[in-house]
C-alpha cells in the first residue's frame, strides 16, 4: 500500500492526482517577487506544487490571485475583547491564517490559570496560534498586577508546541541595569525568539537593548525610528491597531527603497473586534501600503514570508511546494478583494462550520476584587502653582507632558471640562491603593472607566466630577469587569468583560454592537473623535510608554523614569 508520502511525491511528479488543485491563477512568488499563471496543487494540508496539475476536486480560478495567508506577528488578543477561538475566527476570514499573540494581559490577573487557558486555545484555533510567553508580570517594580511571573515560573511553558519564545521585554531599565531576573529569562530563551519592547530608544541605549539579545520592535512611530531599529539589527513589525496607528509613518522608508524590507513585518497590537469587522486585520496594512505606493508583491510578502521568516515558521509564509497549505484567493490584488481562504488546505467556510468547544475555566471569572471604596479616596492634594498634565496624543498610545495651573479648591484639585481626574484602583487584592493624575481634554462631562490597563489591569478611571467615577468604579465591581460610561449619576453604557475583566464569552456580533453603542456614548460625553477612549483607558496606567502615566502608585514620567507629585 502507497504511503501517504509516497502518494504526495507521486502527485508532484504529476503520475497522481493532488486531493485539491486551484487552477489558472496569477501565483505570487515571495522568492522572486513575481506573479505567473500556475496551478497550485494541495495534498492534505501540504502544498505538492507549483506547475500544471490535475486534482480529485479543482477549482478553475481564471486568472485570479493567490498569496500566501497572512500573518500577525505580534498581538494582544485579550485586547479585542474576545476569547482566542472567537477572535480567529474573526481574522481567518480576513485572509490570516497564522496569530502570533503575547498573553501577557490575561497572566497579569490570572497567572498560571490565564497562561494554561490562552495556550490549551491553541488546540482549537482555527489558524495557527503561536505564543510568546510572557516577559513582563508586572510589568515594572511600579505595578500591582494579580500575581508575578519569574523566570521559574514560565520554564513550564517554554517547550510548549505552540510557544515561540519570549514576549515583548518592556523593562527596558531593567535591561540596561542587568537586572538579574530580567536577564534570567533573556538566558532561559536565549535559542528562541525574543520580542523587544523599546519606545523611542535610541543610540547606546538602543545598542545595550539588542546585544542583550532583544529580536524585535514594534513600537516604532516614525521612519527614523524604524530605520535605525533596523540598522541596529532589529525586526520591526508595523504596527496600526485601533489606537496606534503607526503605517503611514513608517512606510515611507519602505517604498522609496531606503530599506531592506526582508525584516520587517505587520502586526496590530491591540485590535477591537469592531475595528476589525469595520476596517479589516493584516488585510487592511496590506491595502494601506498598496496605496501609499508600495509594490503590491512586497506588500504581499511582507505579511507573509518576511513574517515567518523572522520568527523561524519555515513552513509557512510562501505558495511552493512543501509549504503549508495556507492560501488567499484574490478577486482584486490592490484593494485585497477576497474570494477565499484556506487553512491546512481546507477553506474558511469548512473550519468555521466546526462548532466553538469553549469552557471557561472558574478561576478567570470574578476577578474584580476591592475593598469599600470611599470618595476620600480620589482627593488629589495640589500644592503647586503649574503641576503636570497629562497630553494625550491623537491616534497615539503615547502622551505628552504639560506644566499647567489647574482649578483648585481649598488645596485639592477640582476636575472640570478642561482637566480631568484619572484614577487607578487596585483591583486584584483589595488593597484600596489608589494613584491619581491629571489629564487635559479628553472629556467633557461624566465618567469613564475600565478594568483593562495595560498591563496590569486595575481600574482605571477619568473624569470631571467624583460622583460620576465613584459609580463607575462600582458597577465594574458589580459586573465583575468590562467598561462603563457614567453621567449625572446614570450608566449611559457598558461592555461586560466577564472572563479576567478583559474579555467577553459573548458571540462576537453582541459585542461588536456592545462596542458600537459605548462609542457612541463616549462622544456624547464629549471625548474627541482623535481619542480612542478604550486604548486612552487601557494605556493610561502603563508606565513604560512615555511620557506620562498613572499607576496605583501615582504619576510617574517614564522618561526620566521618576515619581511626580502635585
Amino acid at each position: 500500500m502507497t504511503q501517504p508520502r509516497g502518494q504526495s511525491i507521486m502527485a508532484a511528479l504529476g503520475q497522481f492526482k493532488a486531493d485539491l488543485v486551484l487552477k489558472n491563477a496569477q501565483v505570487l512568488n515571495v522568492f522572486t517577487g513575481e506573479f505567473m499563471t500556475r496551478d497550485v496543487a494541495i495534498c492534505r494540508d501540504r502544498i505538492i506544487g507549483i506547475g500544471s496539475y490535475s486534482g480529485l476536486r479543482e477549482y478553475n480560478l481564471s486568472g485570479k490571485y493567490i498569496v500566501p495567508g497572512f500573518i500577525d506577528t505580534h498581538t494582544h488578543i485579550e485586547s479585542s475583547m474576545t476569547t482566542p477561538q472567537r477572535f480567529c475566527r474573526e481574522v481567518l476570514s480576513r485572509g490570516t491564517t497564522t496569530v502570533i499573540a503575547d498573553p501577557h494581559e490575561i497572566a497579569n490577573v490570572c497567572g498560571h490559570d490565564g497562561l494554561s487557558f490562552m495556550l490549551d486555545e491553541a488546540e482549537n484555533a482555527v489558524v495557527n496560534l503561536y505564543y510568546m510567553l510572557p516577559s513582563c508580570v508586572p510589568t515594572t517594580e511600579l505595578d500591582s498586577a494579580g500575581v508575578t511571573l519569574d523566570a521559574q515560573s514560565l520554564s513550564k511553558y517554554m517547550h510548549h508546541k505552540a510557544v515561540l519564545g519570549l514576549g515583548e521585554m518592556m523593562n527596558v531599565p531593567g535591561v540596561i541595569r542587568c537586572q538579574s531576573d530580567v536577564y534570567q529569562k533573556l538566558s532561559m530563551f536565549r535559542s528562541m525568539v525574543i520580542d523587544g519592547h523599546a519606545p523611542m530608544l535610541h543610540g547606546n541605549a538602543l545598542q545595550t537593548y539588542c546585544l542583550a539579545g532583544m529580536m524585535t520592535d514594534h513600537e516604532s512611530t516614525s521612519g527614523e525610528e524604524a530605520a535605525e531599529k533596523i540598522r541596529a539589527g532589529l525586526a520591526v513589525l508595523i504596527r496600526e491597531g485601533s489606537g496606534a496607528k503607526n503605517l503611514d509613518a513608517i512606510a515611507e522608508i519602505l517604498i522609496d527603497g531606503r530599506m531592506n524590507t526582508s525584516r520587517v513585518a505587520f502586526c496590530t497590537d491591540d485590535k477591537h473586534i469592531d475595528d476589525i469587522r469595520r476596517e479589516g486585520h493584516i488585510d487592511y496594512h496590506i491595502k494601506r501600503c498598496i496605496e501609499l505606493g508600495m509594490e503590491p508583491a512586497k506588500a504581499y510578502t511582507i505579511a507573509s514570508h518576511y513574517a515567518a521568516q523572522i520568527y523561524g515558521l519555515t513552513h509557512l509564509g510562501a505558495v511552493a511546494a512543501g509549504y503549508q497549505a495556507d492560501l488567499v484567493v484574490l478577486n482584486d490584488l490592490e484593494n485585497v478583494s477576497i474570494e477565499m481562504v484556506f487553512h491546512k488546505g481546507k477553506t474558511a467556510r469548512v473550519w468555521l462550520e466546526e462548532p466553538i468547544c469553549e469552557e471557561i475555566p472558574k478561576p478567570l471569572l470574578n476577578t474584580v476584587h476591592l475593598p469599600h471604596i470611599k470618595k476620600n479616596m480620589l482627593r488629589l492634594p495640589v500644592t503647586k502653582a503649574e503641576v503636570p498634565v497629562i497630553l494625550p496624543v491623537a491616534h497615539e498610545i503615547k502622551t505628552e507632558r504639560a506644566d499647567e495651573a489647574v482649578r483648585t479648591q481649598n488645596g485639592v484639585f477640582v476636575p472640570d471640562s478642561v482637566h480631568q481626574k484619572v484614577a487607578v484602583v487596585e483591583r486584584h487584592r483589595a488593597t484600596g491603593k489608589v494613584g491619581l493624575g491629571i489629564i487635559r481634554g479628553f472629556m467633557k462631562k461624566g465618567a469613564i472607566a475600565s478594568t483593562v490597563g495595560h498591563d496590569s489591569h486595575n481600574i482605571t478611571v477619568i473624569g470631571t466630577n467624583d460622583d460620576d467615577m465613584m459609580m463607575a468604579i462600582h458597577a465594574l465591581h458589580l459586573c465583575g469587569g468590562g467598561y462603563v460610561i457614567v453621567c449625572d449619576g446614570k450608566i449611559l453604557a457598558g461592555i461586560s468583560l466577564p472572563v479576567g475583566g478583559l474579555m467577553s464569552d459573548k458571540p462576537t456580533q453582541d459585542l461588536q454592537k456592545e462596542q458600537e453603542t459605548f462609542l457612541k456614548a463616549a462622544r456624547e460625553i464629549g471625548i474627541p473623535e482623535e481619542y480612542d477612549p478604550y486604548q486612552t483607558l487601557s494605556f493610561l496606567p502603563l508606565s513604560v510608554l512615555p511620557k506620562l502615566r498613572v499607576t496605583t502608585s501615582g504619576l510617574f514620567d517614564a522618561v526620566k523614569n521618576m515619581e511626580l507629585t502635585y
